[in-house]
């Protein structure tokens, strides 16, 4: 499908992309939620292979482990990352921000009081760090206000003119 413009310029429809391509550029812009009901079914196939495969070795059941708890204890960078970029943490509730620390909190004094694996507990006290910056955040920006940011729209929502 072609297209001519009163300048003459030619405005070519995207090619059509198949399950086989992959450009990291568009990796998590998908056009259709069967291309990301795929996409996870492959990751939790070939992942599922490996693990079965490897489940007799303690050195990859470890890492395995030490990567799942990690992955739990950055959940709040990115939410303080956005914060940190907008100088704000407009429409964020306070009481949310204190349950996620308070129970933080009391899973991490868990893991230590029981001697749970180490990850555990270095991966639990993070996730509290995480939890308290964004807390002080939450402070900082509510008591101290800094000058508006203005939120640029996302360039693949906005409509070619």
């Amino acid at each position: 499908y072609v297209a001519a413009d009163s300048k003459d310029e030619e405005i070519k429809a995207p090619p059509k992309r198949s399950y086989l391509d992959f450009d990291l550029n568009y990796f998590w812009h998908w056009s259709k939620f069967t291309d990301y009901v795929q996409c996870v079914l492959t990751f939790t196939g070939v992942t599922g292979y490996i693990t079965y495969l490897w489940l007799d070795s303690s050195l990859f059941v470890e890492t395995l482990g030490f990567l799942a708890v990690f992955t739990e204890a950055m959940l709040g960078v990115p939410q303080l990352y956005r914060n940190y970029q907008n100088r704000s943490t407009e429409g964020m509730s306070i009481k949310m921000v204190l349950m996620w620390t308070s129970g933080d909190t009391f899973k991490t004094v868990y893991f230590i009081l029981n001697q749970a694996p180490f990850q555990f507990s270095i991966c639990g006290l993070l996730q509290v760090f995480v939890d308290i910056a964004i807390l002080l955040q939450v402070y900082l920006y509510s008591h101290y206000p800094q000058k508006p940011v203005s939120h640029a729209a996302h360039p693949a929502s906005t409509k070619a003119l």
